[in-house]
């Protein structure tokens, strides 16, 4: 079983990308949603230890997984790994027309700009994000969250995830971008 965000440290965690959709049972999932346009799927979840953002168009699969050192997933398609210590950013084209990018980094703030932060994306109301609280097994403790906001596109999905790691006053940061050609419109007789 995976361990949550709030008991995760940042060094354990990886970010992946696979080129298929790993099977959702390899995550203990705690906030879904599906989002469709012409021409594209994605399933966004927040997971113990992370997120996972599974993207279609046509025959091709996009999966970028962050999660803990719990969650061992199996390498077969695997694009793209890397450690969440820095920022980073990558460009993967897997398929014609098809564009990914991420950037991610992990910042460490002062506790009053941690607590800030986290309000700030507790109490946002923006309709196309998913939101958790996972729970502490010490209720004095402030409790880890992972928020997700979502833009659909025409061409494809924008998504900027937060995710605080309260012992360490770290919050990770990633911005993912998913696109597609433009479906074409159907010609009419």
């Amino acid at each position: 079983m995976s361990s949550s965000v709030g008991q995760s440290r940042v060094a354990d965690l990886s970010f992946q990308v696979f080129n298929r959709s790993p099977h959702p049972d390899w995550f203990a999932v705690r906030a879904y949603r599906r989002v469709a346009v012409d021409g594209w799927l994605a399933d966004l979840r927040i997971i113990e230890g992370g997120h996972a953002i599974l993207w279609r168009s046509g025959n091709v699969r996009l999966a970028e997984v962050l999660t803990g050192p719990a969650t061992l997933l199996p390498e077969p398609g695997l694009l793209f790994h890397s450690p969440i210590r820095h920022e980073r950013s990558a460009t993967l084209r897997p398929g014609v027309g098809i564009e990914y990018q991420t950037c991610f980094e992990v910042e460490r703030v002062d506790p009053e700009v941690f607590d800030h932060l986290c309000d700030e994306m507790t109490l946002d109301t923006h309709r196309d994000r998913l939101f958790h609280k996972f729970s502490d097994p010490n209720r004095l403790a402030p409790s880890a969250i992972s928020h997700l906001t979502f833009e659909s596109r025409a061409k494809g999905l924008l998504v900027h995830a937060f995710h605080s790691f309260p012992a360490e006053r770290a919050i990770v940061r990633t911005q993912s971008l998913f696109e597609a050609p433009l479906a074409l419109p159907s010609p009419r007789t």
